[in-house]
Order: structure tokens, then sequence, then C-alpha cells
């Protein structure tokens, strides 16, 4: 009976994974997760392996990131994804200072990496791009401000008129304080908002113009619905170029007609 409570207890210290890290399936083990704030944005690189990822630096005047890995396998097979916003354009990889050719794929606003390599011990892999903060989105124009965890994503539902917030890490005594602006979202007729917190609608309070919203560790969304949300600048970019193109004609004949 004792020797098989043993065995089970050895059986069960290796199938339970670390605390920081999640598995994901046999071929890459664990998931790592490493939030990245830089210049008011906040972003979350995601890696998964069969080895141990113990740092992570990002570096924006090289439009780099860093991973500092320790392995005890000779194969290693790591995937590591990241927001396009962040570093994007065309992308140089390196291990321990070689070039490394991955399978790379670069969706519209993410990009995955897979990476094969051989070696036991400590590694250093480097993702360098050609573009920081690149591209535009509605968390550009916003002013917000978070304690006790970072905003991953914010998303407008032109069709609800609202905002989406993805929280990531939250704690248990968050605040998310937006600066309210018509230029962004427009309330109700009488002035309110409705704020919803994973489909649950919830309470907030409004000082100086700014709206604060508190959450919890177990809160993962939160949507403030109004009756206008400004578009994505994808969205108007079209409406944007037609006007300036249209003012550029109306200019130069204004120029002929008094050459």
């Amino acid at each position: 009976m004792i020797k098989k409570l043993l065995i089970f207890l050895i059986v069960l210290s290796i199938t339970i994974p670390l605390a920081d890290a999640v598995p994901l399936s046999d071929k890459t083990g664990l998931k790592f997760t490493f939030p990245v704030k830089t210049d008011g944005h906040s972003f979350v690189v995601e890696v998964t392996g069969n080895l141990d990822v113990t740092n992570l630096d990002f570096d924006k005047d090289k439009k780099s990131i860093t991973l500092f890995v320790l392995s005890s396998l000779e194969n290693n097979s790591l995937e590591i994804s990241f927001r396009n916003q962040l570093i994007g354009g065309d992308y140089s990889i390196f291990i321990d200072g070689d070039k490394f050719m991955p399978d790379l794929k670069a969706g519209s606003n993410t990009t995955f990496l897979t990476m094969d390599f051989s070696g036991m011990g400590k590694h250093k892999i480097e993702i360098f791009g050609t573009t920081y903060l690149d591209t535009f989105n509605i968390r550009d124009i916003i002013d917000y401000r978070i304690t006790d965890g970072y905003v991953d994503n914010i998303d407008e539902n032109q069709s609800t008129s609202s905002l989406t917030f993805t929280l990531f890490d939250p704690g248990d005594n968050g605040v998310l304080s937006f600066t309210l602006s018509d230029d962004v979202i427009t309330p109700f007729d009488d002035g309110s908002f409705i704020v919803m917190i994973d489909g649950v609608e919830s309470d907030y309070t409004i000082e100086d113009n700014t709206m604060n919203i508190s959450f919890n560790s177990d809160n993962e969304k939160i949507e403030i619905i109004g009756t206008y949300v400004v578009p994505e600048f994808y969205e108007i970019a079209p409406l944007v170029l037609a006007t300036s193109f249209i003012g550029l004609i109306v200019l130069r004949k204004y120029k002929k007609l008094f050459a």
C-alpha cells in the first residue's frame, strides 16, 4: 500500500505544472505570458515551449523582443505570439547571435513564430522588427489609466456604440479611469453610460469628467456603452483621404484663378 502511494505521489509531482505557466500540449509544454508597457501602450507577448523562459526584454529603440531561455532538452520547440503594433514590418530573428529562419505567420493583428532548434542550456532569442507602434488604432486617442492590472486591448463596436477594455492580470483592487470625450464616445440623453463587466451591468463614478470603474481579479472585460463611438482609423481612412484629395483639387483651382 505504501509503495503504491509513493508511486502515485511521484507521478503527481511530475504532471503538475509550475505555478507561473500553463500547459498547452505535449509538444509545446508550458505557456508563459509577459506584459510589455511602452509609451502609454500595453501589450502581451505569449511564449509556449518545452523549456523555461526566464525573462523577456523589450527595446523600443532597437524595435526588438529578446527572450532568455533555459533548456534541459536537446531538441527544443518554441512558439511566440505578439501584436503587430508592438513591432512589425520585416523581421530578423537570431538565436545566440546566429540568424534563424522560423516558421512565421503574420496576421492582420498578430504575428506567430514557431521555432525548432537544438541545444541544452541557456539561449538568447532576439526578434527585430522594422516598425514600432506603426499602426493607428482607437487606443491612441483614448486617455485612460489603470491600477492593479493592465489593459491588453481596446475595441470599439459601432453597432452597439461601445468601447471594450480587455484586462490582463487584474488585481482585487483595480480601477480603470477613462477621460470622457465626445470625440470618443457620447453618453445617453441624460448624460449617463452603461458599464458592463463580463456581461453584468456594474456601477461607476464620474469625477471631473473622468469615469472610474472598479474591478477585481476575476474580471476580464469592461464595456462602456453610449450613443456613439468613434470608428477605428481603417474605417474612416477612406473618408479622410477623399476629403484631403478634394481639398487639394480646390486649392489648385483657386491658385489658377488668381495666378
